[in-house]
């Protein structure tokens, strides 16, 4: 005859087995949730930065090709040039700079709003016609003059970030681009 144990071990989990797996499997999916957030930043940030690539690109590779085909300067500031350009069949070309928008008109008038979204747009001209002599003499002013033979620019576009962050915005800058126009009229 066999006799029956009764009152055998339980096989079920402990209280505290239970909360060590609880807590493990909090963690794994706290470190998994970092993990993701950090991926869909990081495609946001590239995203901003593919976008004013593109754009700073475009602009740019616009204003340096105008500004080497400019045969004479009329009237220049720092936000502001006007020019006759060998690139639009000797027409009268203004580019300015105002109200975060980069302008380009022409001889009809027409104000076209080129670049849009610019923090920032500022517009040098050399002093002398020795540009790159000496590169550790201030050799930038604000205005075009008889004897400058180049064009100097920064700008900085507006980028707003696709994830909301504490800054609403993100400036971009591109320092010191230089120009040298190859057509200018010669000097007198």
């Amino acid at each position: 005859m066999k006799i029956i144990k009764t009152g055998s071990k339980n096989k079920g989990f402990t209280i505290l087995e239970m909360t060590a797996t609880l807590l493990i499997v909090a963690m794994l999916s706290g470190l998994a949730g970092l993990f993701i957030t950090n991926v869909v930043r990081a495609y946001a940030m590239y995203q901003e930065n593919k976008e004013v690539a593109q754009k700073a690109r475009f602009v740019i590779n616009r204003l340096v090709n105008e500004f080497v085909h400019i045969t004479k300067v009329i009237k220049s500031s720092e936000t502001q040039i006007q020019f006759i350009s060998r690139f639009n069949n000797q027409t009268e070309m203004t580019i300015k700079y105002e109200k975060n928008t980069l302008k380009i008109d022409n001889v009809m008038k027409r104000n076209i709003v080129f670049a849009d979204k610019i923090y920032d747009f500022k517009l040098r001209y050399t002093k002398s016609d020795e540009v790159f002599d000496d590169i550790n003499k201030n050799i930038w002013t604000n205005k075009w003059t008889d004897k400058s033979t180049a064009i100097q620019f920064d700008i900085s576009f507006i980028v707003n970030p696709y994830l909301k962050t504490e800054n609403k915005k993100h400036i971009v800058t591109f320092y010191n681009i230089t120009t040298v126009p190859r057509f200018l009229e010669s000097k007198k």
